[in-house]
């Protein structure tokens, strides 16, 4: 875990390969984790959550989008701290209807848990997590429905 560039509020707890790094941001009234990770680090990143929190909750589960290295771990963390879960907006229909196909783990022969989601990200609005507020950015090219968030005062 590092605090990436002393950013009050701001941790990153590093992966290998086929698991996405994941950005806690907390605040002293939420605590946000941006991407989950693969499932099969599920238990490590439960583990690194709770070390990081400590008796506080977390409150939501943002992904930059739904490949399987960066939401695999979504149903776990979402059933251990009953967390609200975002997702890219143009992704809400094949969670909804839990498309494994068209959410790519099918043809990529990965595996993603099946979650939920409380919320969408749209591009072009603002989102407040942790201390900060967030723009929320399209950024199709790895992933056609990707998002990017950007905090203006820390670029």
């Amino acid at each position: 875990m590092q605090n990436l560039l002393n950013i009050p509020g701001l941790q990153v707890f590093e992966r290998g390969w086929l698991s996405a790094n994941n950005i806690l941001l907390t605040d002293a009234f939420s605590s946000t984790l941006i991407d989950s990770g693969y499932v099969t680090h599920q238990d490590q990143t439960l583990l690194l959550l709770k070390s990081a929190l400590g008796s506080r909750p977390l409150d939501q589960l943002v992904n930059t989008h739904l490949h399987s290295d960066h939401c695999g771990g979504n149903a776990a963390l979402a059933e251990a701290f009953h967390c609200e879960v975002y997702i890219p907006a143009a992704e809400e229909a094949a969670v909804k209807n839990w498309d494994s196909a068209l959410l790519s783990y099918d043809n990529l022969g990965q595996e993603c848990p099946q979650f939920s989601h409380h919320h969408v990200l749209v591009p072009g609005e603002e989102i407040v997590l942790g201390r900060y507020l967030w723009k929320v950015l399209a950024a199709p090219g790895h992933d056609p429905h990707s998002i990017m968030l950007y905090q203006a005062d820390h670029r």
